[in-house]
């Protein structure tokens, strides 16, 4: 009898149904991994390649929608969802503007407006400012970088101003300020406003872990309408203050 990972059990209020656009990717198979493990429907949204998206459980869907500029299908795809989830990144295939959410966030909103849906999780970089605020160096440094690695990060920043700017107001929208990558499963990510003392270690999460913390973020709105930074918790403090424990038990 097969178990349930326990890096997959989710800890706080889960929504039911899904919608993951860029669902084939890394981070949208994390994301899909935890929501069969913990019977969470999903609308696996991707742009090509449907096959790459097996073992979909019953009450789960693949929805091809080849451009974010269309609304039709968008409306479609997010019809039955609690909330909408961006697993998006740049590729080779996807320089043209219908691939770009930074383009086409009324297209996006009037979608999830005309579906019902009003929850939005969207991950970015752990180096994008708050919308409404200037780029930082290393972002500004990061977009001028030609080839694929620019291009994301103009692209990370161009959503981050356009939300500034009042994108998806009507909509109860969370910019997660994260680094992802696909080592390990086991880790619990930290999310908390980037201020002194938070527990964050700006260290990257795995694609698992990072798709958990968004899947209970969508039900518990701890962050609405906010950037938190999410990564790995920092331990060495604690290690710090263990071994100072010990050794006065030893004096």
């Amino acid at each position: 009898m097969m178990t349930t990972p326990a890096a997959h059990i989710l800890r706080r209020p889960i929504p039911s149904h899904v919608a993951v656009i860029g669902a084939a990717g890394g981070l949208g198979q994390g994301i899909l991994r935890v929501c069969r493990a913990n019977g969470i429907a999903f609308s696996a949204i991707v742009r090509s390649r449907p096959e790459r998206i097996t073992n979909v459980p019953a009450g789960s869907r693949v929805v091809v929608v080849t451009s974010l500029a269309d609304q039709d299908a968008l409306t479609n795809s997010f019809s039955g969802a609690d909330a909408v989830l961006t697993a998006l990144g740049l590729t080779s295939t996807s320089f043209d503007c219908s691939a770009l959410l930074s383009r086409n966030t009324a297209t996006v909103e009037a979608s999830m407006t005309a579906a019902g849906v009003d929850r939005l999780i969207i991950v970015n970089t752990l180096l994008s400012a708050r919308p409404g605020e200037a780029a930082s160096a290393a972002m500004r440094f990061f977009s001028k970088i030609p080839g694929k690695l620019g291009r994301g990060a103009a692209e990370q920043q161009a959503v981050a101003d356009a939300i500034g700017n009042g994108a998806f107001a009507a909509l109860r929208w969370t910019l997660v300020r994260a680094g992802v990558n696909s080592k390990g499963r086991e880790e619990r990510p930290v999310a908390s406003a980037d201020w002194d003392g938070a527990l964050n270690s700006w260290m990257p999460v795995s694609y698992d872990a990072m798709g958990r913390w968004m899947l209970e973020e969508a039900a518990a709105n701890d962050f609405i309408r906010e950037a938190p930074l999410v990564s790995r918790r920092r331990h060495s403090q604690r290690r710090r203050s263990h071994s100072r424990k010990s050794k006065m038990g030893h004096l």
